[in-house]
């Protein structure tokens, strides 16, 4: 079946690089052309004082399948979609945990049987023994690597990946094109389960004596001291980290336990500070939802859902001239793609992926789960007032999301440079 051309009118293009007003031609699932010409089209969206940016990509989620049953592809997709997001990466603590590449082979098979409506790739998970499967997935000499990272777990959480011994984490950077941490020293969190900054730092500090063995990105950033003492590696932050403190959990509790935990607002605000000064490489949601019924529980699990309202906080911060809207695409669309080497994403370029969200900044409303596609059908953010929020998602060229109604497309999964 044909796929309608679609010109974008009159919008305010938002790249890592400039703004500018423009038309945007999309044909055959590409960026045809970016003209101020009146190109005839299929379809004509009137995007007259709206923005117009690349699609977001989360490259930190847990869609929880297979083996969950707080989200699946389908519910994680609409929640996408909806916040802007055409691409999203899915870590490997699932059920079986994606750390071979039967689990790897099995977990796309179901992926691709679901009702996907997003883009995605995926990380691989790492164990105490299993260097030679990351090496066939994302091995430094591999020309076409199946994964976007391989994910190392320097803690329990949740999925318990936990690798302790250095010589294996040694060995999987030395031969892995990138990986990720979640850098928290599981002997710091014996001695204090509380999971101090110090848990973080010392984790850290583990890990410097391996920078130049090869890409290592630290996920889930808490405070401007672990940004500083992590300068070698790449630096990923949360939205719940940028705009909740740990005084939340007074009203929350176990809604808003995740792992590293929330910190005070000292460090809440460094991290801004860090992110002005261009410290920090991007953001991602790190969507880890959990049901009620979980999150309920004495010793509840870890996570927040967010993948839906993690480009509304954001767009309303830059609206509040708290971030540049150029910094805000470079930190939520460029640099992901660069980092995890994602081909044709997060530029709005003559030849680029037709990944694109346009958003209305005058539309401003309170966050509500009612409103929001989460299986779990809860957000920490409840009630916060947002401007600045997504109506229209174009993925692959088209049509996705539209004023609050999906449309029928599928996601594809991302091609790695």
């Amino acid at each position: 079946m044909r796929i309608l051309s679609i010109l974008i009118r009159n919008g305010i293009i938002v790249t890592h690089k400039d703004i500018f007003n423009a038309n945007i031609f999309i044909k055959n699932k590409k960026i045809h052309s970016i003209t101020k010409e009146d190109i005839k089209a299929d379809i004509i969206i009137n995007a007259d004082d709206k923005i117009v940016m690349p699609g977001v990509i989360d490259a930190h989620v847990h869609f929880r399948q297979p083996g969950g049953k707080s989200e699946d592809w389908e519910s994680g997709s609409k929640a996408a979609i909806a916040g802007g997001v055409t691409t999203v990466i899915d870590m490997p603590n699932n059920i079986p945990p994606i750390t071979t590449i039967y689990n790897l082979i099995r977990k796309k098979e179901i992926i691709e049987k679901s009702n996907i409506l997003v883009n995605y790739g995926l990380h691989f998970g790492v164990t105490e023994d299993n260097l030679e499967e990351v090496k066939k997935v994302i091995g430094k000499n591999i020309e076409k690597p199946l994964v976007a990272s391989a994910k190392i777990f320097m803690a329990r959480s949740t999925g318990n990946l936990l690798v302790r011994n250095l010589n294996v984490i040694e060995n999987i950077i030395r031969n892995s094109k990138i990986v990720t941490v979640h850098a928290e020293d599981e002997e710091i969190i014996e001695k204090f389960p509380s999971r101090p900054k110090l848990a973080v730092i010392s984790a850290i500090n583990k890990l410097l004596p391996f920078a130049n063995l090869g890409k290592i990105c630290i996920l889930h950033i808490t405070s401007i001291e672990e940004v500083k003492l992590a300068s070698p590696f790449y630096k990923e932050v949360t939205p719940h980290h940028l705009f909740l403190n740990s005084s939340v959990i007074k009203e929350l509790g176990n809604y808003a336990k995740v792992n590293p935990p929330l910190r005070d607002e000292k460090d809440r605000l460094s991290l801004w500070e860090a992110l002005d000064n261009n410290l920090i490489d991007y953001i991602a949601s790190d969507h880890a939802p959990h049901l009620k019924e979980d999150k309920e529980k004495e010793d509840a699990p870890s996570g927040v859902p967010g993948v839906e309202t993690m480009l509304p906080l954001m767009m309303n911060a830059a609206l509040n001239k708290l971030i540049s809207l150029q910094r805000l695409v470079e930190l939520m669309c460029y640099n992901p793609s660069r980092i995890f080497r994602l081909k044709n994403k997060g530029i709005i370029e003559v030849g680029a992926d037709a990944d694109i969200v346009i958003i209305d900044r005058k539309l401003g409303k309170k966050v509500s789960a009612d409103d929001l596609h989460y299986k779990c059908k809860w957000t920490p953010y409840e009630g916060m007032y947002l401007k600045g929020w997504p109506i229209i998602t174009i993925i692959n060229g088209e049509i996705a999301y539209k004023d609050g109604e999906f449309f029928q497309i599928k996601g594809n999964e991302v091609i790695y440079e």
